[in-house]
């Protein structure tokens, strides 16, 4: 959608908003310098995924999730499996890496786009619902009063981590 409301020229499928389809619950999404479009999606009890949202593309819900395979359909870069939940949610892009706030995997997620590995660089915050990078700094956000979470005195705290850290 442009700014002003109306549909952009390019989109994939004329005279709609629709941009990619087959998504379950998208919770985030970032940009790479390069205009790459991420997004954090939730799955239906695990099989989180981050994707490349691709224009026209379908994701497959609810025909596929997770790593199933079906032709015309879109596997996700990373997911956590049958049997983990992150319940992914903000996302950010910084140097070819994802950075995905997990609130069930309580951490945020560093996904290497250039290994294909994925690690917890933030851990023991409880429940991250965003991420947000600047220049320097790194930002999450904790959100565990939101009645899922098991808050504490001093919870959803806004942290910043300077990003020479990370490495």
């Amino acid at each position: 959608m442009n700014l002003d409301g109306s549909i952009p020229e390019d989109n994939p499928f004329e005279d709609s908003y629709v941009y990619s389809y087959g998504h379950r619950n998208p919770q985030g999404l970032t940009w790479a310098e390069d205009g790459t479009l991420y997004a954090s999606e939730h799955g239906n009890s695990a099989n989180d995924e981050v994707n490349h949202i691709e224009a026209g593309e379908n994701y497959g819900w609810p025909t596929i999730e997770g790593e199933q395979e079906q032709e015309g359909m879109i596997t996700p870069l990373f997911t956590s499996g049958a049997d983990i939940t992150w319940a992914p949610s903000g996302i950010d892009y910084y140097d070819e890496r994802l950075y995905v706030a997990a609130l069930r995997g309580t951490a945020l997620l560093e996904f290497d786009l250039e290994t294909e590995e994925y690690s917890e660089v933030i851990s023991d915050l409880g429940r991250v619902r965003d991420v947000l990078i600047d220049v320097e700094n790194l930002y999450v956000i904790t959100n565990n009063t939101d009645g899922r979470g098991n808050p504490e005195g001093a919870d959803d705290i806004l942290y910043k981590v300077p990003l020479e850290n990370l490495n």
